[in-house]
């Protein structure tokens, strides 16, 4: 990564932070703005567009739906549970599921559920946390790594086509685990966020492969049907 690149990456911790977002969070809203999410796309987790991540995807065109397990009349929202068999007659281009399988207990069937429901050649977008609090919603049960959904997803005889682990090494995860309380202390967070990036990028000197790796505070995984 490039000194720009870094700077620029360091700005938008401010910027999000700001928000209250996590470092997780802001990772996520970063690689979402990469993203190519064109024709229909359905997001799980959300119930509309304004409390939904894919409103940082500049790119979206208005053919977005959500899905969740409760109840909603909007027009384009599907009530679904991925823990169990649903009859959907729509097909999608895109499935973004961005903190929601480690909510799920039965995971293999929710890539079944989302197979079911994508067109030939969709895209899945998924993203989990690794190095980040508990948090229920309702229940928390699984951290994954990039080795887990690699094999997964290649057993639902999907293709993977891109991995990444998010995050700058042990110093920021750890700011990450402490954001709940962080957040509390009005300014404290953006000199730490410095601190623990720069301590970060001096750790790199000792590791060959990328630190993140290591210390991923996310990790994202695209795969095609």
């Amino acid at each position: 990564m490039s000194f720009t690149e870094k700077f620029n990456l360091l700005k938008n911790f401010f910027k999000y932070s700001s928000f209250g977002f996590s470092i997780c969070k802001i990772y996520q809203v970063l690689e979402l703005k990469k993203l190519n999410l064109k024709n229909r796309t359905i997001e799980f987790g959300s119930n509309r567009y304004e409390e939904s991540l894919i409103k940082f995807n500049k790119e979206n065109s208005s053919n977005i739906y959500f899905s969740n397990i409760f109840k909603n009349k909007n027009k384009n929202y599907l009530s679904l549970d991925l823990e169990k068999k649903n009859s959907v007659k729509k097909k999608f281009d895109n499935i973004l599921a961005f903190n929601v399988l480690e909510h799920i207990h039965d995971d293999s069937n929710a890539l079944d559920e989302f197979r079911k429901i994508l067109k030939k050649k969709g895209k899945i977008y998924i993203s989990t946390p690794f190095l980040y609090r508990y948090h229920a919603a309702p229940k928390d049960y699984k951290r994954y790594t990039l080795d887990y959904f690699d094999k997964l997803l290649k057993k639902k005889k999907f293709k993977v086509k891109k991995k990444l682990s998010l995050g700058s090494g042990p110093f920021l995860a750890s700011y990450s685990m402490m954001f709940d309380y962080i957040k509390k202390i009005p300014f404290l967070c953006y000199p730490l966020i410095v601190i623990c990036y720069l301590f970060d990028n001096l750790l790199t000197i000792f590791h060959k492969h990328g630190i993140n790796n290591l210390y991923p505070i996310c990790i994202v995984i695209i795969a095609e049907k």
